[in-house]
């Protein structure tokens, strides 16, 4: 069975990746048949995400799909003084701003270069433009360069890449927005929208994924898992009507033995001394699989809903481990990810740079910057030097502010492995990646500067994070180091500044 030669396409793709990306394209096989077997097997996450399903709809429940997406002001209605722990844990959502983006003399030459013929220039600028003010999705900007340029796609890809770097570096702006991290908080709009042309009881359910920036994934914790969550709405509604109907369904899924205890910490969003956590019984031991309660008037007030309700919410992943008898979340959920651990010498080779020179010029680029700022790191501000120039740029080092060091005091903390950490430290310790900080930066700086066309400015302040540095590790060994509780301990001030000049030809 022919295989893919990965390390050669990457390489090749890295210095080109249109014509690489051209050339692969007789790789794949054409007119061929596949036989595939007689029946597929379900997930087991998903077969009893059906079962929940089908339960539910046999007791009386009807469907709802809810919101996943909800303003941050909609958990403080709900939670009241709460709401600050449980925002503390929601996925808050972010937005890429469209750039303006001008169409100078150089960029046209440079359009035209790639196209190898006259361009339409007001058209160019009005699909930008249109670009801008959204008319154009993002996705389909490569195809209205195309068409209303009359180019190739080959050609419109260029462009963007090489012609408008700018779409390449934009950072997120944070949002009010958040994914739901409770399945409750979604209930309270459809309860609303539904409370005046409804019969009652409403008895609804809904089995989908919720969110929470945990800290660290491990055995028992995801950061995106699943609920079955059942409300029901009915001016005579009582726990103890709910725990009746909690029981009758866990009774459908097996568990004959059922008991309930009172949550000696209400959640603010239910009735104070009406929230219930549910156990089952199961090989002789009680085991958590639910949690029961009546929302508080309070909660339903501030959305303006007029009768008691009742919830409850368990968890489908909980449930799976139960009834597959499985020890480690991850190995249930995720079977295709295989529980690999790494010694320390492989952590530290899997460190890789998110950005990095292409050439042996932008090489020769990043050691520049990387020895004068160890040669001039202490010089007191306002300072700045010449890094590296030739006829194409000129790279400084820069510090405006009077009385700072040219370069923080972190900026050259070497990056270490030991004992499945990964840290920092003023000399090569543990097991050296062969990184410091300002090596790191200097590769992004330099991939930059190779093939710069007007002036840039790349700057790292506080490192709070490896991506900070233009680092990242592979999501296999950054699952191996939060599985083994291990940590990514580096930080620091390095308070570093490049200025990138192209020089005009």
């Amino acid at each position: 069975m022919a295989a893919f030669d990965g390390s050669t396409i990457r390489k090749n793709a890295k210095a080109d990746f249109i014509a690489t990306w051209l050339a692969t394209a007789d790789l794949v096989p054409r007119n061929t048949s596949i036989k595939l077997a007689a029946k597929g097997r379900p997930h087991p996450l998903r077969d009893l995400m059906q079962r929940s399903r089908e339960i539910l709809l046999a007791r009386g429940f009807d469907e709802a799909e809810n919101l996943t997406i909800l303003p941050d002001a909609d958990v403080t209605r709900q939670y009241g003084p709460e709401a600050l722990v449980i925002l503390d844990r929601a996925f808050y959502l972010a937005e890429l701003p469209r750039p303006e983006i001008g169409v100078s003399a150089q960029r046209i030459q440079q359009v035209e270069k790639i196209v190898g013929r006259p361009v339409d220039v007001e058209e160019l600028g009005a699909i930008l433009r249109a670009y801008k003010r959204g008319d154009i999705e993002a996705d389909d900007l490569i195809e209205a360069l195309m068409k209303r340029l009359g180019i190739l796609d080959t050609h419109a890809t260029e462009i963007i890449n090489k012609v408008f770097p700018e779409l390449y570096h934009l950072k997120p702006v944070p949002t009010d927005k958040t994914l739901r991290s409770h399945m409750t908080a979604t209930w309270f709009h459809t309860l609303a929208a539904i409370q005046d042309k409804a019969t009652y009881p409403v008895a609804l359910f809904a089995v989908g994924p919720r969110y929470r920036n945990e800290q660290r994934e491990d055995a028992h914790h995801l950061r995106v898992h699943h609920s079955a969550s059942i409300v029901v709405m009915d001016p005579e509604m009582s726990l103890e009507a709910g725990r009746a109907l909690a029981t009758d369904v866990l009774r459908d899924f097996g568990f004959d033995d059922v008991r309930f205890e009172t949550k000696t910490a209400t959640s603010k969003y239910y009735t104070p001394g009406l929230e219930e956590e549910v156990f089952v019984k199961y090989k002789g031991q009680w085991v958590e699989v639910a949690d029961i309660g009546m929302y508080s008037p309070v909660a339903l007030s501030n959305f303006e809903i007029r009768y008691p309700v009742f919830n409850a919410g368990m968890g489908i992943e909980r449930l799976a481990m139960i009834l597959h008898g499985a020890d480690d979340i991850r190995k249930l959920v995720f079977p295709q990810f295989s529980v690999v651990d790494f010694a320390d010498k492989d952590i530290a080779e899997s460190l890789t740079p998110i950005s990095a020179p292409k050439t042996e010029r932008g090489i020769k680029i990043a050691r520049a910057i990387e020895g004068s700022a160890r040669k001039h790191k202490d010089e007191i501000a306002p300072c700045e030097f010449v890094a590296f120039k030739d006829n194409k740029v000129e790279v400084k080092l820069v510090e405006r502010e009077a009385g700072k060091k040219l370069i923080g005091p972190a900026g050259f903390n070497e990056l270490c492995v030991a004992d499945g950490t990964i840290y920092s430290d003023l000399q090569p310790s543990g097991v050296y990646t062969g990184y410091n900080y300002m090596r790191a930066v200097s590769l992004a700086a330099a991939a930059l500067a190779e093939d710069a066309s007007e002036p840039r400015e790349y700057q790292v302040k506080m490192v709070r994070h490896l991506s900070d540095l233009n680092l990242e590790l592979p999501d296999a060994v950054r699952q191996h180091i939060e599985r083994q509780q291990k940590k990514i301990g580096i930080g620091g001030g390095m308070f570093v500044t490049v200025e990138i000049h192209p020089i005009q030809e």
